[in-house]
C-alpha cells in the first residue's frame, strides 16, 4: 500500500512541478510580449502626437493609448495563440 502512495505523491510532485514551470513560463513570456507592446505603442503614439494638435485632450488619448494599447495587444496576441494551437491540435488529432 506504501509503494501506491508513494507513486501518488511523487506524481503530485512532478505535475506541481510542471505547473509551476509553465506558471514561470507565462509569466516571462507575457512580460517580454508586454515590454515589446509598450515600446511600439510608444513609439506609434510619439509620431501620432508630432502630427496632430497639442491639446489636453489629445494628450489625454495618447496617454489612454499608452497605457491600455500594450494589454490590448497581450490578449490579442495570446487569443491567437490560442486559436492556432487549437487549430493544429485538431489538425493532428484528426490524422
Amino acid at each position: 500500500m506504501s509503494s501506491i502512495v508513494d507513486y501518488d505523491r511523487k506524481a503530485e510532485n512532478r505535475a506541481a512541478f510542471r505547473l509551476a514551470l509553465y506558471a514561470i513560463w507565462l509569466v516571462t513570456v507575457s512580460s517580454l510580449l508586454l515590454a515589446i507592446n509598450t515600446w511600439m505603442i510608444f513609439g506609434l503614439s510619439q509620431g501620432v502626437a508630432k502630427l496632430l494638435p497639442d491639446q489636453e485632450l489629445v494628450t489625454f488619448a495618447l496617454q489612454v493609448l499608452i497605457f491600455i494599447g500594450p494589454m490590448v495587444l497581450l490578449y490579442l496576441e495570446w487569443f491567437a495563440w490560442d486559436v492556432l494551437f487549437a487549430q493544429v491540435s485538431r489538425k493532428r488529432t484528426s490524422r
